[in-house]
């Protein structure tokens, strides 16, 4: 509870919703942006080869950084 000055009412603290997860506790990956794949590189016909994404193993959202995936900040 917050406390105000003498003679107010006491105000619970509310928690807010992550605005980056919007209260979940998944958030898009950092490495490949939520696709879950990433390049790896070109092959002789110079066309890009992908691979699983490192950061999320290819599912695409990892645990929010923000609010440590409870989903409130």
């Amino acid at each position: 509870m917050q406390y105000d000055p003498p003679g107010k009412k006491q105000v619970p603290y509310v928690k807010r919703r992550c605005h980056r997860c919007h209260g979940t506790g998944r958030a898009p990956c950092q490495f490949c942006n939520g696709s879950g794949q990433v390049a790896k590189g070109r092959d002789k016909f110079g066309n890009t080869l992908f691979e699983r994404c490192v950061g999320c193993f290819g599912t695409k959202s990892r645990r929010c950084t923000l609010c440590g995936g409870e989903g409130f900040a």
